[in-house]
């Protein structure tokens, strides 16, 4: 699959583009910020794309909204340290497909982007 990364770490931006390539998958986009996201996100096609929710200049929350307006197709896969009921059920409220709490290691971030590949639509959270 071709995945879009959007955090504002580097280290995760690293650990996340490392279990992805070793898991087959290629890494078409990075971005730092939201509005970064948006840009690239309309530029280097991704199938789905890991987007953390504290981003600086645009969130992760109005980035997904806004690229899901013009790549409804794409899947986002929510990223984020708060694992809260709350921040759930905004990102769900924003079109992401899943969330994943960070700390997460390579094995569930392969998969989350499995499940996403392997669903047919279907919403998932847990």
């Amino acid at each position: 699959m071709k995945v879009m990364i959007v955090d504002d770490s580097s280290f995760i931006m690293l650990v996340c583009k490392q279990a992805l390539t070793a898991g087959g998958h290629e890494v078409v986009g990075e971005a730092f910020d939201g509005e970064e996201a948006i840009s690239l996100a309309k530029t280097c096609d991704p199938d789905i794309i890991l987007m953390d929710i504290a981003l600086p200049k645009k969130n992760g929350l109005e980035a997904t909204a806004e690229i899901l307006k013009y790549t409804p197709h794409v899947k986002v896969i929510a990223i984020s340290a708060l694992d809260e009921p709350w921040v759930k059920e905004k990102t769900q409220q924003v079109g992401c497909f899943s969330f994943l709490a960070k700390p997460f290691d390579a094995k569930a971030l392969l998969q989350a982007i499995a499940d996403t590949v392997t669903s047919e639509g279907d919403v998932r959270y847990g």
